[in-house]
């Protein structure tokens, strides 16, 4: 519980971080067909950084959130992403890693707990009318709109 506060916490004191980090992520992807999470965080610390601006902190619990966070909203990333095996955060999405990678998938996917895959819905909805997930489309950084204080959404608002 504390780390679900944790991450909801750096998620809302930095709310151009989750957009920058799919985006980056998609760009590497559609260049090579694979991303380092790590590498996508550095990039990121090194673009929103501001002078006397906050620095950005990121443990390895937390890291596996975001992951799992971004891989819930875009199933198209699964397996172009490297995720680690054991995180809390597992239990809490309902997420397993897969036990092989698939052939041409650059690492394991994640997968629902029941090993269904994540383009699926969530096995607690299934049963459930759920609208289609709109996709959402790479935007240029410089284009980010950060939302007002109250707002919530994973993606922001893009102008």
């Amino acid at each position: 519980e504390r780390v679900l506060r944790e991450f909801a916490e750096h998620y809302h004191t930095n709310p151009k971080l989750v957009p920058f980090l799919v985006n980056n992520i998609q760009e590497q992807v559609h260049k090579y067909d694979w991303v380092c999470f790590d590498a996508a965080w550095s990039t990121a610390l090194m673009e929103l950084r501001t002078p006397g601006g906050p620095k950005f902190k990121l443990s390895a619990q937390l890291k596996a959130w975001y992951v799992r966070g971004i891989l819930y909203c875009k199933p198209d990333l699964n397996g172009r992403l490297e995720v680690r095996t054991r995180a809390a955060s597992n239990s809490v999405f309902g997420m397993a890693v897969a036990e092989e990678k698939l052939p041409g998938d650059y690492a394991q996917r994640l997968e629902w707990a029941d090993g269904s895959p994540l383009t699926e819905p969530h096995p607690a909805l299934r049963g459930t009318p759920v609208p289609p997930r709109k996709p959402v489309q790479s935007v240029p950084v410089s284009t980010l709109v950060v939302r007002d204080e109250g707002q919530s959404g994973l993606f922001g608002e893009v102008a």
